[in-house]
C-alpha cells in the first residue's frame, strides 16, 4: 500500500476560439478521435464536427466537415461558436436553400458534445415562438415557410451542462425593460444504447422574469455568459455586475420562484470607464468576468486612467468572489503595474503592448491569459502567474486561414483580436484527442518559425537601410 498516494492532477482546461474552421471534406473520410457522429442541417446536409485541440495559452478550434454547402459568393455568415461548458460546445450555422436572397436563409443551432464515445452532433429544434410571419417573405425560409423563426442574439444565449448522464439546457434571455423572456431548450440525457441522429429534441419553453432591483436596464450590455455550479447561468455586465439565473428552476414548468439574482460588481469597478457608446467596441477588451472550477468567480479590470498614464501606461487589477450563496462581497487580489507586467518577459521576443480580453484559468485562479498584438497578422497568448509574478508560457494566435482550407471562398474569417471561451472539454475527450494535439504543436512551431524568420528579414533589411544612411552621411560630409 502506498502511504503517500500522489495528489490528483488539476483538471485540464483549453481555451476556445469563436471562429470555426470549415471544409469540404466528405463527412465519410477518415478523422482522429474527436469527430462526431454525422449529424444534418435542417435542409437536410450532412455534417460533421471535431476539434483541434491545444493546451493553453494555445487557441483551440473547432471544425466543421460539410461539404454540399453552397458558398454564394462568400456573401454568407461564417459557423460560429456561442458558448461552451464541460463537454459540450453550442455553435450556429446557417444552411441556405438554392435561391436568389442570400440574406434570408434559416440558423441552426448545434450542440457537440463529447460526453459519449464518439462525440455527439445535436441540431436543436428551431423556435418558432415569437416569431413573425410575413407570407410574401417565408419562400425564403425553406422548410420554415408560413412560420418564421425566433430571432435569438447570440450574445445573449448561453449552454449549461447538469447532471452525470450529458444532459444540457440552452437559454436565450431576452431583457424587456423591468422584464424579460427566458426561452430554454432543455436536452435529456440518452441511454448509451441511443441514437442521437434521429433523436427527438424536447420543444422551447418560455419564462416571463422580472428584474431585481439593482442594475441599470437601459445601460445594461451583455459583455458574456458564464455557467456556475451546474444549475446557474450568469449574464454579466462588465460595468454593472452580475445577474444569475437559476436555469434548472426555469426549466420546471410549474416553478414560481424567483429565478433571477443580481450580484453587482465592486464598488471600484462598478459603472467606472463605461465607454459612451453602448454599442460600440464590443466585446471587451479590457475587463471580463470569468468562472473557476469549484464555482469561485474573478473579476479582472485593465485601467488606462489618464491620472497614472505618466507612471504606467496601464494597470492590471483582479477581485474574488469567493462564494456568492454566503456572500456577495467581492475581495481585491492582484495589482501589476505596465513596468511589472513587461518585465515578466525575460528577455523573450514578445510585444511591448497593452494587453487585451483578459482571461482567468478554469482551474488555477491565479493564472491570468491576455492577448498581445504584434502586428496586424500576428497575435501571442501568454499565460501568467499574478500569484508569484511569472511568465508561465506563450502561443502565438493561428489564424482560421492557416488551417489549410479545401473551400473556395471568396472572404476569409479576418482575426482582428476579439474575446476566446474557456472550456473544460479537454477532460472528457482524453486519447482521442492525441492526434488533434499533435496537429496543433506542429501548427505552433511552423508558424513561429515563419515569425521568426519575417522578424530576422526586417531586421537585416533595417541594418542594411543603417549602414547605407551612414555611408551617404559620410560621403556628404567628404563632400562639405
Amino acid at each position: 500500500m502506498d502511504l503517500f498516494p500522489a495528489a490528483p492532477a488539476l483538471p485540464s482546461w483549453l481555451i476556445l476560439d469563436r471562429f470555426i474552421h470549415r471544409s469540404d471534406r466528405d463527412v465519410e473520410d477518415e478523422a482522429d478521435g474527436t469527430a462526431s457522429e454525422i449529424s444534418y442541417t435542417c435542409t437536410n446536409r450532412p455534417i460533421r464536427a471535431s476539434l483541434r485541440v491545444a493546451d493553453s495559452p494555445a487557441v483551440s478550434r473547432l471544425y466543421l466537415d460539410w461539404p454540399s454547402r453552397p458558398e454564394f459568393g462568400g456573401r454568407l455568415r461564417e459557423p460560429h461558436v456561442i458558448a461552451a461548458h464541460n463537454h459540450s460546445i453550442l455553435f450556429r450555422a446557417i444552411d441556405p436553400m438554392s435561391c436568389k436572397d442570400t440574406y434570408r436563409f434559416p440558423v441552426d443551432l448545434f450542440v457537440y458534445s463529447a460526453f459519449s464515445s464518439p462525440p455527439s452532433l445535436h441540431r436543436l429544434r428551431t423556435c418558432f415562438t415569437g416569431g413573425v410571419s410575413t407570407p410574401d417573405e417565408d419562400i425564403y425560409f425553406k422548410p420554415y415557410r408560413h412560420r418564421q423563426q425566433r430571432t435569438m442574439v447570440e450574445d445573449h444565449i448561453g449552454l449549461l451542462c447538469h447532471g452525470s448522464e450529458g444532459g444540457f439546457t440552452v437559454v436565450d434571455f431576452t431583457n424587456l425593460d423591468l422584464e424579460g423572456e427566458l426561452c430554454l431548450l432543455q436536452h435529456h440525457a440518452l441511454p448509451a444504447s441511443a441514437s442521437h441522429k434521429n433523436t427527438e429534441e424536447a420543444d422551447w419553453m418560455i419564462k416571463k422574469v422580472r428584474l431585481p432591483p439593482g442594475p441599470s436596464v437601459r445601460r445594461w450590455i451583455t459583455n458574456a455568459i458564464i455557467p456556475l455550479r451546474g444549475c446557474f447561468l450568469c449574464w454579466v455586465d462588465n460595468y454593472q455586475g452580475i445577474l444569475v439565473v437559476d436555469v434548472l428552476n426555469a426549466s420546471v414548468k410549474s416553478s414560481t420562484d424567483q429565478l433571477l439574482h443580481y450580484i453587482p460588481l465592486p464598488d471600484e469597478a462598478l459603472q467606472s470607464d463605461r465607454r459612451p457608446d453602448p454599442d460600440g467596441d464590443c466585446p471587451d477588451k479590457a475587463r471580463c468576468v470569468c468562472v473557476i472550477f469549484g464555482g469561485m468567480l474573478k473579476l479582472v479590470y485593465i485601467t488606462t486612467r489618464k491620472a497614472n498614464r505618466a507612471r504606467s501606461p496601464f494597470t492590471i487589477r483582479s477581485w474574488t468572489l469567493p462564494n456568492f450563496y454566503r456572500s456577495r462581497r467581492w475581495c481585491r487580489d492582484h495589482t501589476m503595474e505596465a513596468a511589472e507586467f513587461w518585465g515578466l518577459y525575460n528577455g523573450q521576443s514578445l510585444p511591448w503592448v497593452k494587453p487585451m480580453y483578459p482571461l482567468v484559468s478554469l482551474v488555477n485562479p491565479d493564472e491570468f491569459c491576455f492577448l498581445l498584438k504584434e502586428d496586424h497578422t500576428t497575435y501571442w497568448i501568454i499565460e501568467v502567474n499574478m500569484g508569484n509574478k511569472m511568465l508561465k508560457s506563450s502561443a502565438i494566435y493561428i489564424n482560421e486561414e492557416e488551417e489549410g482550407c479545401t473551400t473556395d471562398r471568396a472572404r476569409r474569417i479576418v482575426f482582428d483580436g476579439h474575446s476566446f471561451i474557456p472550456s473544460g472539454l479537454s477532460n472528457y475527450l482524453g486519447m482521442d484527442a492525441i492526434k488533434s494535439r499533435e496537429l496543433s504543436e506542429m501548427m505552433q512551431k511552423a508558424k513561429q518559425c515563419r515569425v521568426a524568420q519575417k522578424k530576422s528579414s526586417q531586421l537585416e533589411v533595417e541594418q542594411a537601410e543603417s549602414k547605407e544612411h551612414v555611408a551617404e552621411s559620410k560621403a556628404a560630409k567628404c563632400r562639405a
